[in-house]
């Protein structure tokens, strides 16, 4: 395992636009980013392990210090035409597929990184509305070695590219920082690429409970789920439900 390397990420960034801060151990690398004052256009947040590392609906995310992907970066920048959410897995994916085997990197809506039909990795983002400005925090954890506690957990070990996580964290900036400064026209065709579930029956969750069954048809312009049910179809956006059946 190669340590996380202040120089070499920075070096990969763009000069004077990212400000980065490494820790050992805190609890949560999106927490922290909710205190921290945005001191550049972006500022860049990793810990080699979170104590209370979280996801989406104030899940626990498990967070050992082996060498994995921990997260943050938040900007008070806009951006207007479309999730920041399904954009970073798409530039999650892209990022990942460049270090692995074409084709196995996958996406389940409207967060997950998928690696044979187990989850790898995922996005939460959070916004922090302060007087007159709107930061946006966007977590990231991906999976290189990771003790399976559930079934559906999984990781990149096969491909042995841990010692490239300074690169990889600096491809994803990269990325992200690239979606704010230039409009990405042709983004939701992207996403669904990398969908694993496009045209899928899926089981729609609310609150735990599975409410509906129903086929995956695609997503709008906002990152809505449009969900073929016997009722018709119907939209759903990423905060309104969660969708099983995939791993």
């Amino acid at each position: 395992m190669k340590e996380l390397n202040k120089h070499i990420i920075l070096a990969n960034l763009p000069k004077n636009r990212v400000n980065l801060e490494i820790y050992d151990e805190i609890d949560s690398t999106n927490e922290l980013s909710k205190k921290k004052n945005i001191e550049n256009e972006f500022n860049l947040i990793i810990a080699e392990k979170q104590t209370a590392g979280k996801g989406r609906h104030g899940k626990e995310w498990d967070s050992p210090d082996n060498g994995n992907i921990y997260m943050s970066l938040s900007s008070k920048k806009k951006l207007n035409y479309g999730p920041e959410s399904l954009l970073t897995g798409i530039v999650c994916a892209n990022v990942l597929s460049n270090h692995t085997k074409k084709g196995v990197i996958g996406l389940k809506w409207p967060n997950d990184i998928i690696l044979n039909n187990k989850k790898i990795g995922g996005i939460l983002l959070e916004k922090e509305v302060f007087k007159e400005n709107t930061k946006t925090i966007i977590g990231i954890g991906i999976n290189f070695n990771i003790e399976s506690k559930e079934v559906w957990w999984g990781d990149l070990s096969e491909f042995n590219i841990n010692h490239l996580r300074n690169n990889i964290i600096a491809d994803i900036v990269n990325g992200i920082i690239e979606a704010y400064d230039k409009k990405i026209t042709n983004w939701v065709s992207d996403w669904k690429k990398y969908c694993v579930h496009i045209n899928k029956k899926v089981k729609i969750i609310h609150n735990t409970e599975t409410i509906e069954d129903a086929t995956f048809e695609n997503i709008d312009e906002n990152g809505s789920a449009l969900l073929k049910t016997e009722t018709g179809v119907k939209i759903y956006n990423s905060g309104e439900i969660s969708i099983k059946g995939v791993y």
